[in-house]
C-alpha cells in the first residue's frame, strides 16, 4: 500500500510497479486497505489477483509457454522456441495464454503435473492437441519428453504484461516525469 502511495506521491514509476507485483502477489489485502488506493486501482489489482490465481472458473489452468516444465527437474522451460500446432498450424508463441482442464496440483508445491497432450489454447477456434507431436528432451536433465508423457506447469503468478496492460499509462506518465 505504503509503496504505491509514495510512488503516485513522488511519481516513481519502479515503486509503483513493485506496490502493485507486492499488492497482487501478496496475501489478500483488505477492503479498507484496497479502499485508500481508489475503487478503479482495487478494481484492477482484484481483476490481477483473479487472473493470477491458478485455477479459474470452471477447473481450468491458465498458463503461458514457458511455464511448462520438465516433470522430473522442473527448471527450464520445456518448449522455449515457437512450436506449430499439429491441428491448426498456428505458431505457438512464448506470450500466449494456453489452459488445461482438471489439472493436478504437486502436494507442497505451486506447480501442476498435466498430460503434454491435454494443453490447448485458451482464446482461440482450435480445439485440438498443440503439442500432439512434440518429441524432445529437457536441457537440464535430459529427460525425454513426448506428447504422451506428463510435464509440470508452474504459472507465474503475476506477469508485467499484465501490470502493463493495468498500469501501463501510470506508469509511463511517472517515468517521464
Amino acid at each position: 500500500m505504503e509503496k504505491i502511495q509514495l510512488a503516485r506521491a513522488h511519481q516513481v514509476a519502479a515503486w509503483f510497479d513493485e506496490g502493485i507485483t507486492d499488492l497482487v502477489s501478496s496475501d489478500q489485502p483488505t477492503l479498507d486497505d484496497l479502499a485508500i488506493l481508489g475503487w478503479e486501482t482495487a478494481a484492477r489489482i482484484l481483476w490481477m489477483r483473479a487472473r493470477s490465481q491458478f485455477l479459474m472458473p470452471a477447473n481450468t489452468l491458465y498458463f503461458r509457454r514457458g511455464d511448462i516444465k520438465c516433470r522430473l527437474c522442473s527448471s527450464a522451460s520445456l518448449v522455449n522456441f515457437d512450436y506449430t500446432c499439429e491441428s491448426c498450424q498456428q505458431v505457438v508463441p512464448a506470450d500466449i495464454e494456453l489452459s488445461v482442464s482438471r489439472p493436478e496440483m504437486v502436494p507442497g508445491r505451486t506447480d501442476y503435473v498435466v498430460p503434454f497432450s491435454e494443453i490447448r489454447f485458451s482464446h482461440n477456434n482450435c480445439r485440438g492437441a498443440i503439442f500432439s507431436s512434440f518429441q524432445g528432451r529437457c536441457k537440464n536433465c535430459t529427460c525425454k519428453h513426448d506428447h504422451k508423457t506428463n510435464v509440470r506447469v508452474t504459472p507465474q503468478k503475476v506477469s508485467k504484461e499484465q501490470i502493463e496492460e493495468m498500469f501501463g499509462e501510470e506508469i509511463r506518465n511517472y517515468k517521464i516525469a
